[in-house]
């Protein structure tokens, strides 16, 4: 059998963690995909699965293996791409990762223009706020917006500023008062990520400059920030979300900010790449539509400017549509064209 195609198999079986689940991906048979690892670890004279009825699991060789296919079939993804790029074509699926907020909103409604740009591109576009780890679970961008590591070997591509800021509905804030300084918080109910969170530690500076971090823990702790937001917009207190879930918000003064003179919160948002993988065409041309999009000035940070197209096409109305559906906003969010 041909061995790239085995490997391949390999790699999808892993991935899937069950044969007939590859086998529904790869669109072929589940005795198709039995025969192709058989033959793989025939020639390798090594078992790189144990099986039983009901499950399948990578053994310590073929864990190693895994890596070594993942290289190596993303070299040759690499040349085949920089060779059909050659030729005027770039082609190819895009597996792309973000966290939800900025997945549903500031991405996934620019997908149709970008592949109008590209329609030989196909992309997977998947949201989570925890990043997967790059070389285990194949993918080829990860946008994140957790401070960057430098001791972890990936390629970290600026997109764009990201400021968090207070704010709270103009109701809560009329019926609680308005905060003057970082420490009359404590007297205020909070919305806050859940108690692990890095994200609850809020830093300030005092009039003199002088910087501050303060550990919150909210009345309300929820894990993404739809939840929160969600919310907060039903006055339930005060929270420190980013502007590119808030903007539409502030625009139209359904929330306000507080202590604006005093956050210091900005974790700029990057796009992450494995270094083999960062100059592949699909990568580079995505990479670039996105920094076009966002830079140099995002557009959910013009707020005192009429808002862009880009601005109203990732204004997607998630709380609006839900509520007259019906259902929790962590249960379904529905884009617009």
């Amino acid at each position: 059998m041909d061995q790239l195609a085995s490997m391949r198999i390999f790699l999808a079986v892993a991935e899937a963690n069950a044969l007939n689940g590859a086998a529904r991906q790869l669109g072929l048979s589940p005795s198709a995909v039995s025969k192709h690892v058989a033959a793989l670890e025939n020639r390798l004279g090594a078992q790189l699965f144990t099986r039983t009825t009901r499950h399948i699991a990578l053994t310590e060789v073929g864990s190693s293996y895994l890596e070594n296919c993942r290289q190596i079939l993303a070299d040759i993804d690499k040349a085949d791409a920089e060779a059909r790029s050659a030729g005027g074509t770039v082609q190819g699926h895009l597996r792309v990762e973000a966290p939800h907020g900025f997945a549903h909103r500031h991405v996934a409604p620019f997908l149709p223009a970008f592949l109008k740009k590209y329609p030989h591109l196909s992309i997977e576009l998947k949201g989570r706020d925890i990043p997967n780890d790059m070389i285990g679970s194949g993918l080829d961008l990860s946008i994140r917006i957790n401070p960057h590591s430098d001791h972890d070997h990936l390629v970290y591509t600026e997109l764009a500023p990201n400021s968090r800021r207070l704010v709270a509905t103009p109701r809560y804030l009329a019926a609680n008062g308005v905060p003057a300084k970082p420490s009359d918080l404590t007297t205020h109910q909070l919305i806050t990520q859940t108690a692990t969170s890095t994200s609850n530690y809020w830093h300030f500076k005092d009039h003199r400059g002088n910087p501050s971090t303060i550990k919150v823990r909210g009345n309300i702790m929820a894990d993404n920030g739809d939840a929160i937001i969600r919310a907060v917009l039903n006055d339930g207190g005060i929270a420190m979300l980013p502007n590119y879930m808030t903007a539409n918000y502030l625009r139209s003064e359904t929330l306000t900010t507080v202590l604006d003179q005093l956050v210091m919160e900005d974790h700029p948002i990057h796009a992450v790449t494995i270094p083999s993988r960062h100059s592949i065409p699909k990568i580079d041309v995505f990479l670039a539509y996105l920094r076009n999009l966002y830079q140099p000035v995002p557009y959910w940070d013009a707020l005192d400017a009429p808002p862009t197209d880009a601005a109203r096409r990732a204004d997607i109305g998630v709380a609006e549509i839900l509520d007259k559906a019906g259902q929790d906003l962590s249960d379904a969010v529905q884009l617009a064209p």
